[in-house]
């Protein structure tokens, strides 16, 4: 972690706020470190060893965190073989001036105090980056990774952003430069800043929409070319880790990563967790999901002897489970907080085993393994008419040739408002969002605009149809890397244990995003350049798949164990205010007091209700509570 903290005027207070900065970004209990110079308080943290600060010939002083996943390259590149990611990133900016971000790739964020502290430039890398929070006024601006870091300064009052909270409610994270706090706002990915006294100029460089076309001749050449991509990657990201883990499922994207890991280091164990449901727990009938992926990541297991399974199954753990611990590293209110206890196993596990890095594969479905969605509707605006009927037909069923028709070929090119009105005649219920999956309270949503708000910024939360590939992906982006930022680096810290992700790798997405869409689907087969590419790496029932596995798939019974505290906690919750006017605890109430016997006699409404809006509810409760300084969560 990092932070910096300038008085534009008077610096007389400055040597008594440096220890507050340095305690305020400590981990795994040693208190980070500060210094002041340039008339600015410089601090950082100290987990995974890493240097953070570094000074470049010009005077200009750079804090860094996150990882450069290119450093052997940039090393070669840059003369400098044993830099640390600092250092590095110097040598780039040296180099390159503020044309380096074109030339490093990772996940990283920097500080740059420059012209002797009259100047701060902040750079968020794109695809995915450590946050950097910040906020000014006439006389300071402070800077940091964590807003905790800023509240510590005692400059700056801690109140929640209620508009944040409330889009949070509704699944609306398009607005990335809104924080949690009021006045704190976050820098976006892909974006510069200039702050001096006249304030803070935001700028971006950076947009996956720019992105420039990658075509061949042939189709074999895409599937040589993201293999060659993703061999780098993982050779790449894998530089300074002896023992590598991965959280490993039977979907294709972490199968890829472990095998080409694998392949990079023949006759290296591999050390795999897997979440899996507990014992008691029975496989359900839901069309086109499986919730037990053993047997996926034992096939792969049976081609690997390398491979070394964990299962997980996380006994009796429920929201609660080192959720404080969560808050006071991230000062957020996750937005998956049932899947969230497995997650924190994985890496205890992992890190208890002596692994130095985790590797997962998170941006795998945008990347290379990406299913083709919105191709039927960007082939008729390019007038190929024929390749869209050959999709159609290939799509599906026959019987089901006119709906496929209707829902990808008609439908993406009609308003939300006409697309409606045509579901509904053919029998489509929209289920409201307020009697589902969001815990808002309805009169708070209202206040908030919740909905008028999400619909402005382009969130479908009815699902309608997908107009375009890009316009997906872009959504799908933002809602994945948005608040990526702080829950992926809280994590790392919290249990110190780096993470990487291979599929996030920046040249291998810009390959992916750059490529044709029809490589991504051919003849009703999905995600075509993947199965091309994985042929003969993972096992053929991967490649066969075409389920998708249920994550925390043994939901129902862990709440129904806890069903009684749960409806207490809500009763309980009712007295707070803070809580009460924001979350429709009555509605809560009423889907867990209403629980049948089994899952399978659960409307889509109530599964939603308890599956979703449940968990995210009394998650934020709790968040809200800790805010206050309550002890009680």
């Amino acid at each position: 972690m990092i932070a910096l903290l300038t008085r534009w005027g008077d610096q007389s207070a400055l040597c008594q706020l440096a220890p507050r900065l340095s305690a305020a970004l400590s981990e795994g209990g040693r208190a980070g470190e500060a210094s002041i110079q340039h008339n600015a308080v410089l601090a950082h943290g100290t987990a995974f060893g890493e240097q953070s600060l570094a000074h470049l010939p010009s005077g200009d002083v750079l804090l860094f965190c996150g990882a450069i996943d290119n450093a052997p390259r940039m090393r070669a590149e840059l003369g400098c073989p044993a830099a640390s990611g600092a250092d590095l990133y110097a040598a780039a900016r040296l180099r390159w001036g503020e044309d380096a971000e074109a030339h490093v790739a990772g996940a990283y964020a920097a500080i740059l105090l420059q012209d002797g502290g009259k100047r701060v430039c902040l750079v968020r890398s794109p695809i995915q980056a450590p946050v950097l929070y910040y906020w000014s006024d006439a006389e300071s601006l402070i800077v940091a990774s964590t807003p905790g870091a800023i509240f510590a300064t005692g400059l700056v009052e801690r109140r929640v952003d209620q508009q944040k909270l409330a889009d949070s409610l509704y699944l609306n994270y398009s607005e990335e430069e809104r924080g949690w706090f009021e006045g704190v706002s976050r820098l976006p990915r892909g974006a510069r800043a200039e702050a001096t006294p006249e304030g803070v100029r935001v700028s971006h460089y950076y947009d996956i929409g720019d992105i420039p076309p990658v075509r061949f001749k042939h189709d074999q050449d895409y599937v040589d070319a993201a293999d060659a991509l993703f061999a780098e990657s993982v050779e790449q990201m894998l530089d300074g880790f002896e023992r590598p883990a991965i959280s490993l499922s039977g979907g294709f994207d972490s199968q890829a990563v472990a095998a080409y890991t694998m392949r990079a280091r023949r006759g290296q164990d591999l050390m795999s967790y897997t979440s899996v449901p507990r014992d008691d727990w029975q496989e359900s009938d839901a069309a086109g999901t499986f919730g037990d992926e053993r047997a996926h990541v034992t096939a792969l297991a049976a081609m690997y002897p390398e491979l070394s399974p964990r299962w997980i199954t996380g006994g009796d753990r429920e929201l609660s489970y080192c959720q404080r611990e969560l808050f006071e590293t991230a000062l957020v209110a996750p937005r998956n907080g049932a899947n969230l206890y497995w997650i924190h196993d994985i890496r205890k596990a992992a890190k208890a085993d002596g692994a130095d890095v985790l590797l997962t594969g998170a941006l795998g479905n945008l990347t290379f393994s990406y299913d083709g969605t919105g191709l039927l509707p960007d082939l008729l605006r390019q007038r190929r008419i024929g390749r869209a009927g050959s999709e159609l037909w290939h799509g599906g069923p026959r019987r089901k040739l006119a709906h496929r028709v209707v829902a990808q070929a008609v439908l993406p090119f009609l308003s939300p408002a006409q697309q409606r009105a045509v579901l509904r005649k053919r029998g489509a219920v929209f289920d409201d969002p307020l009697d589902s999956w969001s815990p808002i309270h309805p009169e708070f949503a209202a206040d908030m605009k919740v909905a008028e708000r999400s619909i402005g910024s382009g969130v479908d939360r009815f699902g309608l149809a997908i107009r375009s590939v890009e316009s997906f992906r872009r959504t799908l982006m933002g809602n994945a890397a948005t608040e990526g930022g702080d829950m992926m680096y809280a994590m790392d810290r919290l249990h110190g244990l780096p993470s990487r992700d291979p599929t996030a790798y920046r040249p291998l997405l810009e390959y992916c995003f750059g490529i044709p869409a029809t490589q991504y689907r051919k003849r009703g087969v999905t995600r075509w350049l993947a199965r091309r590419m994985l042929a003969g790496k993972v096992p053929e029932m991967i490649l066969k798949e075409t389920r998708r596995g249920r994550q925390a798939a043994d939901w129902f019974i862990r709440l129904k164990g806890r069903r009684d505290a749960i409806i207490d906690e809500l009763d309980w919750l009712t007295h707070d205010p803070d809580v009460s006017g924001r979350l429709d605890l009555q509605r809560l109430r009423r889907a867990v007091e209403t629980m049948p016997e089994s899952q399978a006699e659960l409307t889509p409404a109530h599964a939603a209700t308890l599956s979703l809006a449940l968990s995210r509810g009394l998650t934020t409760a709790r968040f809200i509570r800790f805010l206050a300084g309550r002890n009680d969560i």
